[in-house]
This record gives C-alpha cells, structure tokens and sequence, in this order.
C-alpha cells in the first residue's frame, strides 16, 4: 500500500538523521572525547555531507529534499548544541569562612575544615563532634554548619569539613575520587583531631561512617554515632523491592523538578553518561552549570511543602556532580558492612518528609544494633532545615550523648521496622 511505503520512507529519514547522532556519539566514546570532542563532530559532519551528497545527486523534488534533510539537519543541530559549554571553566571562589582551615590530608588532597571551639563560659566536653556531609559531590551548606557549631554552646569542640571534590575542598583529577577515599581522608581526619569523637552522618554521610567502622574498626575515639536520615548501605544500592523503589513516607515534599531542567541539556546528559575520565564535559565546567534556582528545585523534596519559605534561606554553591556521580559508583561496589557487634551506642533520626524511600533507613537495622531512633514530625530529609526541627533534633541529640531520657518515641525499632515502612511513617 501506498501509505506503508511513505511510513517507511519517514522512518528511514529519521534513522538516517539517528546515524549521524549515533556517529558523533559513538566517536565520542571510542576517542573519550578528545580534544573537547571536535573529532566526533567532524566526523559527524563528514557523515552529513556524505548524506547530503547522496541526496543532491538524486532526482527528487524540492520538496522530497528538504524532507530528507530535515531529520539528519536536527539530529546535526542537535550535535552542535552539545558542543556548547554549559558554563564557565573558571573554579568558583567560594566566600571565606572564619573558622575556616585548609588541611592537607595526603599527597595534595586538601580539604576544608571549620573548627568551632565552646565559649569560654561552657565548661568543655572530654568529646568533640565530627560532621560527615550528604552528597557525595555536594557541600557542607550553611545551614548545617550552623545547626553543627550550635552544639559548641554546649561544651562540645565542633568539626565540620567538605569532602575532596565538594565545596571548598580541593578539586582534582577524577582519579582521586573515591568512596573509598574519603574513608581513608575521614580515617586522618580522625587521627589528627586525636580526641574522643561523637560522629553524625548525614544521608551519604552515614554511609561514609559505615565504612569507615568497617575498615578501620571500633576503637576508644569513636564515643557514640548518629546517623540521621541515613541513604543507602555501601554495597547495598540500588536496591529492589516495595522498600527501596519509591518514596514511602505519607509526608508531602515541595514539588521540585531541577534534575530534569538539568538533564536537558544534550551536553549534560553525554558528559554525566561517558566514561569516568572523558576529556569532552570536565567537572569544573558541570559545577558551574547549576544555577541558585535550579540547585534549590534539586534540593526541594529534601523538605515538608509547608517549608517552602525556608528553602529560600537556602545559599546554593556549586555541586560537583562528576566527583560525586564517580564515588557513588565506587560506593556501590564497595563491602557491605555489619557492624552489630561494634560496641559503639547508635542513635537514628529520620524526618517526616523524607524523599528517600524508607528501605534505606530501615536497611541500618541489619548492620547495627542501634540504640535510639526517632522519628522528627514536620521535617524533611534535612532535619535541621526548619526551627521545629533544629530544636528536635538537637535536644535529641544532647539527650543521647548525655545518656538521658529520650524526648520522643524510640520508633522505629528493630521489631517494628516493617510496620513503620507499610503505615507511611
């Protein structure tokens, strides 16, 4: 039939406009975008003018032509917009801080670290506390600065660092980074604060503690740990099943739709899909890519709707999503941890509104005997990010640390882990 025959034809233009795309890429691939992938899209363009040769020499109509042209003249546009640098290859400069120090962990890997100290007034704890960032890829923000060095008001030394690649701390060759070198830069952390620890993980974080447990072993510096909103075990991402697909919380989050604002951008989309170590998107250039607007649209399920106002107090900076997209590949791969025999007291806190599916959080309950764990009412994934919460939280923590009472209900627990999942808690 007449019909079929044009349907065939269009498909075959189309394809035909596929094929050039699919050699820019493909060359992008076999080469690792070398020299910023100009030899895949010279050989892309070589690839159309063959096309265009072919079809000029041929006998069609104007406007059978422009027909035929149409697909594989997008799919070229297409390839010249991914040429087009998403931002500036200019490192970001970072706004000093006043406790800020630069430390140098091993052969250049620098990271950044704030050091609070207790006031004179407050009688100082024998125990200081260690932050361990989300991410991996992001920055220590200023809001989990502050929440952290509020605990210096009650006689704890605080530290607070970026992990290499994030936020202030050095950015290096995409060879550097690592799941397992950040244990390793958290394992000198901890041997040059040489004092009693208190460790709080959050998201990423607690995996990075887990780790950490896991290869250098429970000693007398680790005091206790707090693991609050806790993602995924190492070893133990992506997960299947009713637990782990979706979000299971009955909270609602503010409608945030950066990443796929982000992702449309066809460069994007090749430089974070192309091997680790392309020359053709290098990460500099990804972190400038991210704008103030967007990085809160990203970071917006991470909050209860009614907090919309607060995420504005939000101050965004870069994210380095090359560094983190790498370490989250490492992490992935890397040993499960059990650590139920550890000896070490762990507390768990999980926000109302988180945006991780709750098989995460629950998953610590096999890897730990954890001591405490409560559930934070009107937060999100980032517990501190609302007053409510700030005060919750803290006084949460204190309570532990100081071995007093809890001021909420130990839930979920090991026996009632399931049940907390399947009612939306």
């Amino acid at each position: 039939m007449e019909w079929i025959k044009k349907f065939g034809l269009v498909i075959g233009w189309i394809f035909a406009g596929i094929a050039v795309f699919g050699v820019f890429v493909g060359m992008l691939w076999l080469t690792s975008g070398s020299l910023s992938g100009y030899p895949a899209l010279i050989l892309a363009i070589a690839t159309f003018a063959g096309y265009a040769w072919f079809i000029t020499s041929k006998d069609y109509s104007p406007l059978g032509k422009t027909l035929r042209f149409a697909p594989i003249s997008l799919f070229l546009v297409i390839a010249f917009w991914a040429m087009i640098p998403l931002g500036p290859n200019e490192l970001f400069e970072f706004p000093d801080l006043p406790e800020q120090e630069t430390w140098d962990l091993d052969e250049g890997r620098f990271v950044t670290m704030t050091h609070k100290l207790p006031p004179d007034s407050i009688a100082p704890k024998e125990e200081a506390i260690l932050f361990l960032h989300g991410g991996p890829g992001v920055f220590v923000r200023d809001f989990d600065r502050d929440f952290m060095n509020s605990f210096s008001d009650f006689g704890y030394e605080v530290f607070v660092y970026d992990q290499l690649g994030a936020g202030r701390s050095a950015i290096m060759d995409l060879e550097n980074y690592s799941h397992q070198g950040n244990v390793d830069d958290m394992a000198e952390i901890i041997k040059r604060i040489d004092k009693p620890l208190i460790l709080i993980g959050q998201s990423y974080g607690a995996g990075l503690v887990s780790s950490y447990l896991d290869k250098y072993g429970a000693d007398d510096r680790i005091r206790k740990i707090v693991l609050t909103e806790p993602g995924p075990l190492p070893g133990s991402f992506p997960q299947k099943g009713a637990y782990f697909d979706d979000k299971t919380t009955s909270a609602p989050n503010i409608e945030g739709a950066g990443l796929f604002e982000v992702a449309q951008s066809p460069r994007f989309v090749l430089g974070m899909t192309l091997p680790i170590g392309n020359k053709f998107v290098n990460q500099i250039e990804l972190m400038n890519h991210i704008d103030a607007d967007l990085q809160r649209k990203m970071v917006a399920t991470a909050y209860c709707a009614e907090d919309e106002d607060n995420l504005m107090e939000f101050t965004p900076l870069p994210a380095n999503f090359m560094a983190g997209r790498i370490i989250r590949e490492s992490f992935m791969v890397e040993k499960r941890p059990d650590l139920r025999t550890i000896g070490i007291p762990v507390m768990m806190l999980l926000g109302e509104c988180s945006d991780l599916p709750r098989g995460y959080a629950i998953d610590y309950f096999e890897a730990y005997t954890i001591d405490r764990s409560h559930w934070i009412p009107r937060v999100g994934h980032v517990l501190w990010s609302n007053e409510n919460g700030r005060n919750l939280t803290r006084e949460s923590i204190l309570s532990f640390l100081n071995e007093e009472e809890a001021l909420l209900p130990n839930e979920p627990d090991f026996d009632s882990r399931f049940e907390f999942i399947e009612a939306g808690r």
